[in-house]
Formats: structure tokens, sequence, C-alpha cells
């Protein structure tokens, strides 16, 4: 999910999400010969709450930069469970402003006459929960509609989850579609987190030291140390550990690069560790199992878009010794090339193409539709 000031143009959160509730509610005479759809959304994009009600991800105010919050979650954690801080998520994220987020799909979805439920998550917190959220979800799902298999539409790290899942639990799915889903890791996140990028208009909401209370981001990471993303102002690659503390403090990366490695404390560098041994197992899961009877699987993916896969070290664009724009680009989406938004090696797929940015690739619903529609036959 990418919220670029240049995409963001306008109808407000609450009144966005009032429409889509009207809709989404299923109808009595809901065709029950399709199965169920689950849409599970990516980071970033799902409403975040606290328990009065109030928006905190992301209303208008905030996406036009007249208004913040605190989003930052506790260092603490109690043994491997991160503390709370009391959002909740409520609903996938539909538009903001003028600008549609999941609007489109998500009308039509609820207006496709079938029984439609969207699963939100906090995307800041650990995917382990989050998965194990999504098994609660799809088992109540399916239990409201007779013990049905769930088709599932995926986006981005949604995807992440949906994988974990259907790894564990491949009786809940009669289908998927993964889109724009980082299976082969990504490292364009790497730009907010160390940097920061706007959202909307929005410069402080997600900026770097946000960023890196949370847990979810690091499983976008490479795994394999050799493919780390990161070169030298020469082009030789350098070797990194996204999984290792000491690895980000060398490369004076994301929180490091703001402090300093003599600035990071020792609650901070604990909580860096903890949530790195979680992406890294969540990720260690992204793998083929040939055990499991696999469903029906479309990807959708853009190849359109150039799309960042190196970060050089001191090169002549440089924010805090990093510079993320003159390495050459790979077709992608914006945010995922389209090599690794492909399932990992093994697991059967059909693969379709698009020309549409990362946020917007669901929002195609004359294609999404008609992929949904061959999976379910």
């Amino acid at each position: 999910m990418n919220l670029s000031r240049r995409s963001f143009l306008g109808v407000g959160v609450n009144a966005a999400a009032l429409m889509f509730k009207e809709r989404q509610q299923p109808s009595f005479s809901a065709d029950r010969s399709l199965p169920p759809l689950v849409f599970i959304h990516g980071i970033k994009g799902g409403v975040l709450s606290d328990a009065q009600g109030v928006v905190h991800w992301l209303n208008v105010w905030q996406g036009l930069g007249l208004a913040s919050t605190d989003l930052r979650l506790p260092l603490k954690w109690q043994g491997e469970v991160q503390e709370r801080d009391g959002l909740v998520a409520t609903e996938p994220l539909s538009a903001v402003a003028w600008h549609e987020v999941y609007a489109p799909f998500l009308h039509w979805a609820s207006a496709s006459g079938r029984v439609f439920r969207p699963f939100a998550y906090d995307w800041r917190r650990d995917n382990q929960e989050n998965t194990d959220e999504l098994v609660k979800f799809l088992e109540k799902v399916s239990g409201e509609n007779g013990g049905a298999r769930v088709q599932v539409a995926a986006h981005s790290m949604g995807g992440l989850i949906t994988f974990v899942v259907l790894n564990r639990r491949p009786d809940l799915f009669h289908s998927v579609l993964f889109a724009g889903v980082p299976f082969g890791s990504s490292i364009s996140f790497l730009e907010d987190m160390h940097s920061g990028t706007s959202n909307g208009f929005n410069k402080r909401i997600l900026n770097p030291q946000v960023l890196f209370t949370f847990v979810s981001p690091y499983t976008l990471f490479p795994a394999d140390p050799k493919e780390s993303g990161l070169a030298d102002a020469h082009g030789n690659r350098i070797m990194h550990d996204w999984f290792s503390v000491d690895d980000w403090s060398r490369q004076k990366l994301g929180i490091f690069a703001i402090s300093g490695s003599g600035g990071v404390t020792a609650e901070q560098r604990e909580h860096l560790r903890k949530a790195l041994n979680r992406a890294r197992q969540f990720r260690s899961w992204l793998a083929f199992k040939k055990s499991v009877p696999y469903p029906p699987i479309a990807v959708l993916a853009s190849d359109a878009r150039p799309t960042l896969l190196t970060v050089i070290r001191n090169g002549p664009r440089s924010v805090r010794g990093w510079d993320f724009i003159t390495a050459p680009k790979k077709p992608g989406d914006e945010r995922v090339d389209f090599e690794r938004a492909i399932t990992p090696a093994g697991v059967p797929h059909s693969v379709f193409k698009s020309s549409r940015a990362h946020e917007d690739l669901l929002n195609d619903t004359r294609q999404v539709g008609a992929i949904l529609a061959r999976l379910a036959e």
C-alpha cells in the first residue's frame, strides 16, 4: 500500500466507510452456489480505531497533513508477544480524502451477489499473530456458510499472511488470488523505514521512528544476506543480514541512521532483536510444502512500472547515507517487481499481468472479477 501525494486527491474516510458498510451487508439472495469471498488487505491498508471508535489511521485531516496521531507500538514484550496500544483494526481502508484506496474493489465485491467478508488486521503487529487471526476468521466464515471452502483475494502483505495460513489449513480454501504479494521479498519499504515518505501530505504519522516500533515491515525483507538489495557506489553487492540487529547498526539503517549507533537504547535494541526474530521465523514459512494439496491459485502482478531492487550506499542522491533513486529499476508495480510477486517454486498457479501500480491492482474490477470467476469454476 503506497498512499503517495501524487495520488492523494480525495472523499473523507468516514463517509467512504459508511458507504462501504451500507453495501457490504450480504443480501438474503446471496448466491450460495459460489464460494464465500474473503478479502485481506496489505500493509497500511486497514483502518485503526480506538475503543471510542475514533479513527487513528487514516482520516482525511491526517491524510492532508492537518492532524496527526501517535501510531507507535510499545517497545515492551511479554515473552514473544509485543504489548498492545489499544488500537484495533476495524475494516479495510476504502478511501481517504478524494483518493480511493480499496473502494472500487470493495464496492464491486459487496455488490457481486455472493457472500463477501473483508478481513481487517492490525498491519503494524507481528504477522504470526495476524496469521492466527485469519485462521479464526476463515473458520467463522466457513461455518456460517455450511462448511463451504472460502475463496480469498489477498493483496500485498495480506498475501503473505494468507499463504502461511494456506500451508497450515488448506482445508479452509476453495481458491486464492494473490495480488502484488512480495513472495520473493522486497526492499522498497526500506525507504519508509530509513528516510520516511509522505502518506498523502503527512510526513509525520509514519516516520522512521514510528515504523521502527512495528514488527510486520521486517517480514518484507530478503532472507538471503547475499541478495540483500544493498550495493556500494561501484555497484558491488553488500552482504547484509536483514534479521541481524548488528547489521542494521553496522550499515546505519533506519533508527541507527537517525540516532547513531551509540544513541540507540538497550530497550530499542532488544525490541528490534525480538521483532527481527519473529519476522525471520514468519518468512521461513513462505515456502512450498509437498504435503499441501494446493487449491487453484492465481497471481496478479504488474510488469509495467519501474520498481526499486537496489539501494546504493553513499550514492549521488543519498539520504542519511543511502540512495533510493539512482540504481537501475526492474519491471514491477513500483513496490514489488514482477519476478518476486510469483508464488514460491513448486506451488501451482496461473499468472495474470496488469499495468497498474501496486495499490491499484485489485481496483481493475473487470480483470479481477474475471480471475475470481475462473477460479470459482
